[in-house]
């Protein structure tokens, strides 16, 4: 059993660790990824730079600690059970509430706005590295619709075409330069309709998998 006095040394490691990690969002809200530096974190923090080395080894650490915990595409694929042989109806539902769940996440941080932005302007390892562990964790959706696809289609390359829309337009309403087409991420009515496209061109891709649905008729 822990002494009192080890008991509040293991207390102010994790806090102190943890204010770190807080550090990484509040800069990146404020200044984006290009206030991520050393000097700057420690000078927020209001201690030393070099406890970034004591409690993460690096920078590179600190930083990829911060996304993988805030990451709502790696947790969610961690923690998704598919059920054994699963419909093509099944996947559409599966699919379809990620996409909502993922984009509503994404619109309500501003931190990952701003790591997005990262990723789309600057080559950086660290992003490089998230980017492959997002895909080998959704593999396994794409390996559970393959029997169902349409075999004119690519899952990846749909999937891949809808995210891509979804992320433009909600880092353009995050800036407040929208509307796309007259859609409007921050409206209700207009998030209703976006998904309710995505469900369509789902079912569009996965048309071998759904009752009643040809794939030639469907496309």
């Amino acid at each position: 059993m822990a002494t009192p006095k080890k008991a509040n040394k293991i207390r102010d490691y994790d806090r102190t660790r943890k204010k770190l990690l807080e550090v990484i969002g509040e800069i990146l809200k404020d200044t984006g990824f290009t206030g991520l530096k050393t000097n700057q974190i420690a000078r927020r923090l209001g201690k030393d730079k070099n406890l970034i080395r004591y409690y993460f080894q690096s920078l590179y650490n600190l930083e990829k600690e911060f996304i993988v915990e805030k990451d709502h595409w790696l947790a969610y694929f961690r923690k998704l059970e598919l059920p054994q042989d699963p419909a093509g109806e099944e996947l559409i539902v599966l699919v379809l509430a990620f996409v909502q769940e993922h984009f509503d996440f994404f619109s309500r941080h501003q931190e990952l706005q701003k790591i997005m932005l990262w990723q789309l302007t600057e080559n950086s390892p660290l992003l490089k590295t998230i980017a492959d562990l997002r895909e080998k964790e959704s593999e396994k959706l794409l390996k559970a619709a393959s029997p169902y696809l349409n075999p004119n289609v690519s899952l990846g390359a749909v999937l891949a075409l809808l995210f891509g829309g979804l992320y433009f337009l909600s880092l353009l309403e995050a800036a407040g330069n929208g509307p796309l087409w007259g859609m409007d991420m921050r409206l209700e009515k207009d998030r209703i309709a976006l998904f309710h496209a995505v469900e369509q061109i789902l079912r569009l891709a996965l048309a071998n998998g759904i009752d009643g649905l040809n794939a030639d008729d469907a496309l």
